[in-house]
């Protein structure tokens, strides 16, 4: 038996932890979590409990990897002999800068169930194990660098995700609605996801899209049911409806056996009225799709988001005419963007009655395709991974003349959108510098938009603010 333990300092269950820790524990090996923000805490946690790896997943751009790194060097300096493990999507991204850390052993590119339940059974076997497939291992013979492994296509042979590891800190007592994740995987390749990186990092390693089956998640959200007790479900699937005939007959079992409000989200091109129907039928109250501008052009070229004005009309108004509310993703700041293409994505909001608007700003994330194209044509300077915005709803990193009236005016996008005859007023103060005052507005009606959208507990919304509110007025500062 290996004891492994998972680290992180961000408040959240992170599906790629708790579907590890659920494959490790069902081969035997012992799984624990440290939840702590501070380097030195954390690190003394892990060294009290005494495991043999440490395993960390994570972010770019966050802050997410220079703290995961601090406490991988505080445990390194009192015991060298555990192993440490990097995960997620900044090692996946940049293998050869992640591992030119001394602190860092090995590291896991794309999922990580196969290769981590293979490494923690040869290290139980004592075993080399610098040959496993999406592993990079370093030893004294320098670094093995492993071709990315297959993906898990049946996920139905996955076990359900491990929630108990995050009730050691008591993380599901007081959530009215808990996550869950239907499938893996979205069809589009806009410019601005990630999506289509992993994609074609996965090419020939098995089938990318996957759903489990609706009997499979039907007995998983029976089990958190009958362990948490939630009000709702929120399915966080970068796509739910992907296949339609799985919609259908995940709805009917949805509607026999869970009998629960749940939200979810779609695209435009992949709901119709029949899908809402079903939808609705089964409980969902809210489905959120991509609207990201009002400018059509903008939204099919630059963006490679193949979804038309007319198509988020029709699918707002089938969601609308089963009673469902409709929650848009929007950005504003994109590259050759106007300030009038930005009030574009308001009014197409007002448009279709969108009933909550979630708003950000571009960031030109590394290895993105448009951050990849603008860094080509000059518009962007190379940039390390630590530079960007930890968050989407501050500042921008694009050098475009009317960049400061576009963030200016993401602040004031909640109060636009809904009290329209404030937008002479709002075109005049966005010219303004930008200052705290700005910044209230924002805070303040983001707030709003999530007590009114989310149903979550207020401790719940009270913790995501809080995590939320040190990352935007502190950036990605490292907590000691």
């Amino acid at each position: 038996m290996i004891r492994v333990i998972f680290c992180q300092r961000f408040v959240y269950s992170y599906f790629g932890v708790m579907s590890l820790s659920a494959v490790l524990k069902r081969a035997g090996h012992h799984t624990e979590l440290v939840l702590e923000g501070s380097v030195a805490k954390a690190a003394s946690e892990i060294l009290r409990l005494d495991p043999d790896v440490v395993m960390f997943s994570t972010l770019t751009a966050t802050g997410d990897f220079e703290w995961s790194l601090e406490v991988a060097k505080a445990i390194k300096r009192e015991n060298k002999n555990i192993l440490t493990v990097f995960g997620g999507l900044h090692p996946t991204l940049f293998p050869e800068e992640t591992m030119a850390n001394d602190a860092v052993d090995v590291i896991c590119r794309g999922e990580g169930e196969i290769p981590a339940l293979e490494l923690c059974n040869r290290l139980g076997r004592g075993e080399d194990y610098s040959s496993i497939p999406s592993l990079w291992v370093k030893s004294s013979k320098g670094i093995a660098r492993n071709p990315v492994g297959m993906l898990v296509e049946d996920l139905d042979t996955l076990p359900f995700p491990d929630r108990d590891l995050y009730q050691k800190y008591g993380y599901f007592n007081h959530l009215d609605s808990i996550d869950a994740i239907a499938g893996r995987g979205c069809l589009f390749n806009c410019s601005f996801c990630m999506n289509g990186v992993l994609r074609d990092l996965h090419k020939g390693k098995g089938k990318y899209i996957r759903k489990f089956s609706p009997g499979h998640m039907i007995r998983e959200l029976e089990e958190v049911k009958r362990k948490f007790q939630p009000k709702s479900f929120t399915f966080v699937d970068e796509l739910f409806t992907v296949n339609k005939s799985w919609v259908h007959e995940f709805s009917k079992k949805y509607k026999e056996r869970i009998k629960l409000p749940f939200t979810c989200s779609v695209t435009a091109d992949t709901i119709d009225d029949e899908s809402a129907a079903w939808l609705a039928d089964a409980g969902a109250y809210t489905i959120s799709m991509g609207v990201e501008t009002g400018n059509e052009q903008l939204r099919l070229g630059l963006l490679n988001k193949r979804v038309t004005n007319a198509q988020l009309e029709k699918a707002a108004s089938a969601l609308h005419r089963h009673g469902i509310g409709v929650l848009t993703s929007n950005v504003v700041g994109w590259p050759g963007e106007t300030v009038d293409h930005a009030f574009e994505t308001i009014e197409l909001n007002q448009k279709i009655k969108t009933d909550y608007v979630y708003f950000t700003v571009f960031q030109p994330y590394p290895k993105l395709p448009l951050t990849n194209k603008l860094q080509a044509e000059g518009a962007l300077a190379g940039i390390k991974p630590e530079d960007f915005n930890a968050t989407m709803f501050r500042g921008s990193m694009l050098k475009q003349g009317n960049i400061h009236e576009l963030t200016n005016l993401h602040k004031f996008f909640f109060l636009v959108f809904t009290f329209p005859w404030l937008k002479p007023l709002v075109r005049f103060l966005i010219r303004l510098p930008s200052n705290w005052f700005f910044d209230q507005i924002f805070i303040l009606s983001y707030a709003w938009m999530a007590l009114t959208c989310y149903r979550r507990h207020p401790l719940q919304l009270l913790a995501m603010a809080f995590g939320n509110m040190r990352i935007f007025y502190n950036d990605k500062g490292v907590s000691r």
